[in-house]
C-alpha cells in the first residue's frame, strides 16, 4: 500500500509543475486532432497515400489508406513511454524527465505536421 502511495504522490508533483502539465495537455489535443482529421478526410482518402517520405520518390513512398494510422499510433506510443520514464526519472534526473517531455510534444507536432501534409497531397 506504501508503495501504491509514494507512487500517486510522485505522480501528483510530476504534473503539478507547469512545464509538465501544459506539455501534456498540448500533447494530447495535438493525439486527438490526429485521431479527429483521419476520421474526417478517411473516406476522402485514396486507396494508397505517401506516407513514406524517406524512399526514393514514386511508388516506394506509397502505402495502403489504412496505414495512415501509423501517425497517432506512433505519437501514442511515443507518449506513453517518454512519459512512464519522465515519472521514473522524476525525482532523480529532473533534467531528463523535462527533456522526455519536451520530445514527447515535439514527435507529437511533427506527427500531426505529417498527417496535414499528406491530406493536403491527397486531398
Amino acid at each position: 500500500m506504501n508503495v501504491v502511495s509514494s507512487f500517486f504522490g510522485k505522480l501528483g508533483k510530476f504534473w503539478q509543475t507547469t512545464l509538465n502539465s501544459r506539455l501534456l495537455r498540448f500533447t494530447i489535443l495535438l493525439f486527438i486532432s490526429q485521431i479527429v482529421l483521419i476520421i474526417w478526410f478517411y473516406n476522402q482518402l485514396p486507396p494508397e497515400i505517401p506516407l513514406f517520405f524517406s524512399r526514393p520518390w514514386g511508388e516506394s513512398w506509397l502505402s495502403p489508406t489504412s496505414s495512415i494510422f501509423i501517425l497517432p499510433l506512433f505519437s501514442l506510443i511515443t507518449f506513453l513511454t517518454n512519459y512512464f520514464i519522465a515519472l521514473y526519472f522524476y525525482q532523480k534526473k529532473l533534467i531528463l524527465s523535462q527533456l522526455l517531455v519536451i520530445f514527447t510534444f515535439i514527435i507529437s507536432l511533427f506527427s500531426t505536421v505529417s498527417l496535414l501534409k499528406i491530406i493536403s497531397l491527397v486531398i
